[in-house]
């Protein structure tokens, strides 16, 4: 991955994608909040220069934004508000991340008014302070799942360091790189 005390500006971003995206009829979909890292501060990391790290308690949802944010611009997708399911999971007493970690898709089939889901992990996602100032790193992945026939539409991985970013930042540069890679494929 990224380390070590190199170039600071690194960005990476691998996709795959299926033929049936970007989908040629609606696709209504939702995004959940990505499984992150504990928030806190801590003394190292393994992805860059020595120095002060700080996890924000919002990574999860920042990631879960800056891909809804762009897939508002793919083609017959149609996004639906992730609120809107918490009630339904409420109701069938599932809990998100037990779904998230193993989906059953036929009972989510059954129970859920959306098509597919992106769900995923973010590895990192810190700001870091160092005796030449700051930086961010940013690395998550994330999987578009139709519900109904489990086929993965698309998946991502990406991952970036980059001085004086802030990582809300960075995972938006990320994100808007992705859709990009992924409508040109």
């Amino acid at each position: 991955m990224i380390q070590g005390c190199g170039p600071y500006d690194q960005f990476k971003i691998d996709t795959n994608i299926s033929k049936e995206f970007p989908p040629s009829e609606e696709l209504k979909v939702t995004i959940l909040a990505f499984t992150a890292p504990d928030a806190g501060v801590a003394k190292y990391s393994s992805y860059g220069p020595e120095g002060t790290y700080t996890t924000p308690a919002n990574a999860g949802i920042s990631v879960a934004d800056a891909l809804s944010y762009e897939l508002m611009n793919v083609p017959n997708v149609t996004l639906i508000e992730p609120s809107q399911l918490e009630k339904i999971f409420n109701d069938y007493k599932l809990s998100l991340r037990a779904v998230i970690e193993n989906p059953d898709y036929s009972l989510l089939e059954q129970i859920l008014p959306i098509d597919a889901l992106i769900f995923g992990n973010i590895t990192v996602f810190q700001l870091w302070h160092d005796m030449a100032g700051h930086g961010g790193i940013v690395a998550y992945s994330a999987r578009l799942v139709n519900i109904h026939t489990a086929e993965v539409l698309f998946s991502i991985s990406c991952s970036a360091v980059k001085r004086k970013g802030m990582p809300e930042n960075i995972v938006k540069d990320l994100s808007r790189d992705a859709f990009k890679k992924l409508l040109k494929e």
